[in-house]
């Protein structure tokens, strides 16, 4: 079978006759050609679905495919009846077709080829190869076809392809001096396509070059025009220089480039053409700014470009695309050379490679290879681009070798003796860009939601690698779909696993600029990885890094250098996920004694913080400092991961300097999982006064979120634990927990009892917070009681010790409750008391099981 889709639709036998059998039902094409552009991959059966119906399938859909499917195969069978063409594979269906009789695959075939014939300066080659995969289309890619997302995306694709096949055969035939033919093609594609100013460069050219300058700058006029009026753009900075040149009259337009001179070697066999430059990847997009800025660095004289940034920024694509644009400003050939070691392999001198790269033979001598190098470019311009240079290359005298010439050299950490003239520090792009990025590796299959889509984009760091490999993924229908790969990529143990694919991985890239930084730095990472997720602060990184902040800081400032860490605003830096993930590994293999201390000292230090904070014993929310608020996720972060170490002290002494905090400000589930850890801390370290503590925060807890049964278990056992290790202050503490709970459920006899023995306790240990917990409850005994003067004068002694707590929350507490009383509605007309700051009692329905439950611990312990 001969398949055709680049126009109308059209399948024939290979016979002499060559029988039509194209499919004469709409959806049955639809179906056929879903599987042709895809030919040699499963499509699933929901990519069909979606392809014929949308997001609103019929629910006979897959029914109705299979018999599609059973139709076409009967149309499609072998000319002998035996052959398949289209085979179940799950979870859908694939077509095996011969490439060389798919139209589609022969014009991609061709447009390839006739690229790496461009690029190898072989113009004639380029133009037929050009010429005939034009030939191959017959119209509009699949005209007759109904088109729902699949097949309009490919569209779309292959129209920007024709196009651009175009572009390249008119190129090739510039270059054979063929102008004075292309110029009428050259004003209809210009009027068919008046956006597209690589066609109007062209024809500004092959005017010029048939001498008429006038109508060359005529055009670039219409096409400004055209931009400014339409899209309120100016032409983009090549067209503008090509403007430039033509006011200029410059020769050398005039020439096409077979015609220029090839580089030759004094005392050398002549040099060959430079090899060229690998095929420009039509998938790379966005870093237009990049793009532009390293444009203007390179066209001065004698540039040397440094690019930067960390591994997977997409340093390598972005220069090689640079290298690409920059053809006409380099006439005299653009080398590239990549200084990456392969394992195994020594290392090789810079000159050497270049000199290889550039045609010549290489001279024994270093002298002898500086001076071969430095007479093959004399007078001459060129671009050399050195990707993936190390700290241990080096440059030294490249530059003075090169004169005339330019430089453009990537690297993560700058290699010895370059002196570059600029620098780019290329960070990972906006989530905007990133989001393009991952769509056109993609392509049809990565038109999902654009929250789907973001988060893809984030969960790769936006990282252009890695949303490289997460496009082909999706592409490949590794995972089915873009939500079902966004669910495995939150995974974060096997992340890294699954940004791999097509020989393509993340984990070895982001290893290899692990690998470039000197010995404490890769030390320092993997320590930095034991921080929570998220922005970090000096002190923090000094903690886990043993070392004083002063001297963490440069440790921190060659790590961003290297790119493994991001520096953020007001002196506070961030390890990103992908990077995080890799630490992690790396430093699980190192000994436990070490990560679990490092642990121990983040706790301290984050102790030391939280205290300095709350200035002095309590801390004095609602004006907590903002550092509490931003860092509560990371405070339970380590937290549990240094109970998980086994660091029993520092937990209890975190959870200690946090629990008010979070008390205050109503964050449930932080106090509650700051409290269950320092309980575990307590319980393993045996100590039974900081287990009262935790015992008693989390009864506090459960009393405020009206879990009364809890409340009342972890009161019970927080004033045992109490008892035994002679904690009076959290035994008073506990007490009026219980006495709360009888004032709750009316059971009011017994809490005079509770209240003394409380009092009894809190003088023992003159705690002020005690002492403040037992006169509110002895103000609420006597409002319940209608005694409200002396309820007023109980708040009043409450307000004296919060402020000799320093705690303006219970301050402010008791200042409110002493009004409400003195003004007569303290219970108001709903009866809503307000027992403990920002919690109310409510009128309910009394628990006689509660307040049973309650009393069995009365002044002298359970009954």
């Amino acid at each position: 079978m001969r398949y055709h889709l680049l126009g109308p639709m059209e399948v024939r036998t290979t016979q002499p006759s060559a029988t039509d059998a194209t499919p004469r039902a709409a959806k049955q094409r639809a179906v056929l050609a879903a599987l042709l552009v895809r030919a040699g991959e499963t499509v699933p059966t929901e990519t069909l679905a979606n392809e014929l119906w949308g997001e609103t399938p019929p629910r006979t859909a897959t029914t109705t495919i299979q018999v599609y499917i059973s139709q076409l195969r009967k149309l499609l069978a072998g000319e002998d009846g035996t052959q398949q063409a289209i085979v179940t594979r799950r979870p859908g269906y694939l077509v095996q077709v011969d490439p060389t009789q798919l139209d589609l695959t022969c014009f991609r075939r061709l447009y390839e080829q006739g690229v790496a014939a461009a690029e190898r300066r072989q113009h004639a080659e380029a133009a037929d190869l050009q010429r005939r995969a034009l030939a191959l289309w017959r119209g509009r890619f699949l005209a007759d076809t109904p088109q729902g997302t699949l097949l309009s995306t490919e569209a779309a694709r292959l129209s920007e392809m024709r196009v651009a096949a175009l572009e390249y055969r008119i190129r090739a035939d510039l270059q054979l001096g063929r102008h004075h033919d292309l110029l009428g093609e050259l004003r209809a594609a210009t009027a068919e396509h008046p956006l597209r100013e690589e066609l109007h460069a062209h024809l500004m050219v092959a005017l010029y070059r048939c001498g008429r300058q006038a109508e060359a700058l005529q055009a670039f006029t219409a096409l400004r025009r055209t931009l400014v009026e339409e899209l309120a753009i100016e032409p983009g900075p090549s067209l503008q220089r090509l403007q430039q040149r033509l006011l200029a009259g410059d020769p050398k337009l005039l020439r096409p480039a077979q015609h220029r001179q090839q580089i030759t070697a004094t005392h050398n066999p002549p040099a060959q053409v430079p090899a060229p430059l690998p095929v420009s990847d039509d998938r790379f997009t966005g870093r237009a700014a990049e793009l532009d800025r390293l444009r203007d660095l390179l066209g001065r004289p004698s540039a040397t470009v440094l690019v930067t940034g960390g591994p997977g920024t997409g340093k390598s694509a972005l220069v090689r695309r640079a290298a690409h644009l920059l053809e006409e400003d380099f006439p005299d050939g653009r080398v590239l050379v990549d200084l990456r070691i392969p394992p195994g392999a020594e290392r090789r001198d810079v000159t050497e490679l270049l000199l290889g790269a550039a045609g010549a033979r290489p001279p024994d001598s270093p002298t002898a290879r500086l001076q071969l190098l430095r007479g093959l470019t004399a007078g001459r311009r060129m671009l050399f681009v050195l990707d993936n240079a190390g700290p241990a290359d080096d440059l030294t005298e490249l530059q003075t070798a090169l004169p005339g010439s330019a430089v453009l050299v990537t690297a993560v950490c700058p290699p010895r003796g370059l002196r570059p003239t600029a620098t780019l520090a290329l960070d990972p792009p906006e989530r905007a860009e990133a989001v393009q990025i991952l769509t056109a590796a993609g392509g049809d299959a990565a038109q999902a939601g654009q929250g789907v889509l973001e988060e893809i984009a984030d969960l790769c760091d936006r990282l252009p690698l890695a949303l490289s490999v997460a496009g082909s993924l999706l592409a490949a229908c590794a995972h089915g779909s873009a939500a079902a790969l966004a669910e495995r990529l939150r995974a974060e143990p096997t992340r890294l696993e699954e940004l791999r694919h097509g020989g393509v991985e993340v984990c070895p890239a982001l290893l290899r600029g692990y690998e470039e930084c000197a010995r404490p730095e890769r030390d320092a990472f993997r320590l930095l990885a034991l921080l929570p997720p998220g922005v970090f602060d000096t002190e923090s990184a000094a903690a886990v890094l043993g070392t004083a902040p002063g001297r963490a800081e440069p440790v921190l400032e060659r790590l961003t250098g290297c790119g493994l860490l991001i520096a953020q605003d007001r002196g506070l830096f961030r390890l990103p996920d992908l990077h995080r993930l890799l630490a992690l590994r790396l430093v699980a293999d190192d000994p436990p004694g070490p990560r679990h201390a490092a642990l121990g000292r983040l706790c301290e230090a984050y102790t030391r913080t939280a205290e300095r904070l709350r200035g002095g014993s309590r801390l004095v929310p609602p004006r907590s400092p903002l550092w509490l608020t931003e860092q509560r996720a990371a405070l339970v972060w380590t937290v549990r991961a240094a109970t998980e170490a086994e660091q029993w002290r520092p937990v209890l002494r975190l959870a200690r300097a946090v629990g008010d905090f979070f008390e205050a400000t109503m964050a449930w589930e932080e106090w509650a999982a700051t409290q269950r850890s320092a309980l575990r801390a307590a319980e393993q370290a045996g100590d039974e006064a900081e287990r009262a503590r935790a015992l008693r925060s989390l009864g506090d807890l459960a009393w405020q979120q009206r879990r009364f049964d809890e409340a009342i278990d972890r009161y019970r056992q927080a004033l045992a634990a109490a008892r035994r290790s002679g904690n009076a202050a959290e035994a008073a503490r506990s007490l009026t927990g219980l006495a709360d709970l009888l004032l709750e459920h009316g059971a009011d006899a017994d809490v005079p009892f509770l209240i003394a023995e409380a009092e009894e306790a809190a003088g023992r240990d003159r705690d002020q917070r005690a002492r403040f917990e037992v006169l509110r409850c002895r103000a609420l005994l006597a409002l319940a009681k209608g005694r409200h003067a002396q309820a007023a004068e109980l708040f009043g002694a409450c307000g004296e010790a919060a402020v000799a707590l320093a705690d303006r929350r219970l301050e402010a507490y008791a200042r409110r409750a002493g009004r409400a009383v003195a003004a007569g509605f303290a219970e108001g007309t709903d009866g809503a008391v307000e027992v403990r700051p920002g919690v109310w009692r409510i009128p309910l329905a009394r628990s006689a099981a509660v307040g049973e439950a309650a009393r069995s611990w009365s002044v002298t312990g359970p009954s």
